[in-house]
């Protein structure tokens, strides 16, 4: 199976657990009033849309370059417990900035998981007003 794929299935599947988990914590199967039934349904998918999208955006931002300086800074207080001064992994900020872009992955898996688990909170909600 294609890596990309399993990324999508895996990030789905734990959306899917996670609007799950909300829907049993709200007991959806006890309420026997439609909008009530909506509400908990729509509730229960955009919590996980927007914790994975919120996710990814912070990936997107962090990819940017928007955490950088405090990695490198995390990365050498470490090093000067670890290792001798000459011996550590990046010489310079440089050095490390360049390394973080050659590491570069994709993540649009969590931003279209995100979103869809929001467009199907938004049919929910539709739904919901509807009744």
């Amino acid at each position: 199976m294609n890596k990309n794929v399993l990324r999508y299935l895996i990030a789905g599947s734990v959306a899917i657990l996670f609007a799950l988990a909300i829907m049993a914590s709200k007991d959806l199967l006890a309420q026997t009033d439609e909008s009530v039934i909506f509400q908990i349904l729509s509730d229960s998918f955009f919590v996980p849309g927007v914790c994975f999208m919120g996710v990814g955006l912070i990936v997107v931002a962090s990819r940017g370059g928007a955490f950088d300086m405090l990695g490198y800074a995390i990365r050498m207080m470490i090093d000067v417990f670890k290792r001798d001064v000459k011996d550590r992994k990046y010489k310079d900020f440089y050095e490390y900035r360049q390394a973080k872009k050659e590491k570069k992955r994709s993540i649009a898996y969590l931003l279209v998981v995100g979103c869809v688990m929001v467009i199907i909170a938004a049919f929910f909600l539709i739904a919901y007003y509807n009744f």
